[in-house]
């Protein structure tokens, strides 16, 4: 009913909804941390819902989200000879005065 592009959800989402919203075209991120998503919450200025709370709900938008990979330059090479790697997530196009940064 809301219509999102991404879902962030704090602990785990069965099998059947995540291919419901893999087929509605969403995003899911899951396994977040509360404080992580009460910042979000904050820089985007949408609420945290409870799953069966969602009707009628006013969400906010931003202009763009992306997950990007960075390679740990400056760390030691562990075991494997693999560096480090560090997924982030950008949600950019918030209003100014709610932005943050959000370290995961």
């Amino acid at each position: 009913m809301c219509h999102p592009n991404v879902v962030l959800v704090e602990k785990s989402v069965s099998r059947d909804v995540q291919e419901c919203i893999l087929a509605k075209g969403m995003t899911l991120v899951y396994d977040m941390k509360l404080h992580r998503l009460e910042r979000i919450a904050q820089c985007t200025g949408s609420p945290i819902l409870l799953s069966d709370a969602l009707m009628n709900q006013k969400l906010k938008q931003c202009d763009s989200f992306h997950i990007e990979r960075f390679v740990e330059e400056h760390v030691a090479v562990c075991e494997g000879g693999k560096k480090p790697r560090k997924t982030l997530m950008f949600i950019e196009g918030c209003p100014t005065c709610l932005g943050c940064t959000v370290s995961l």
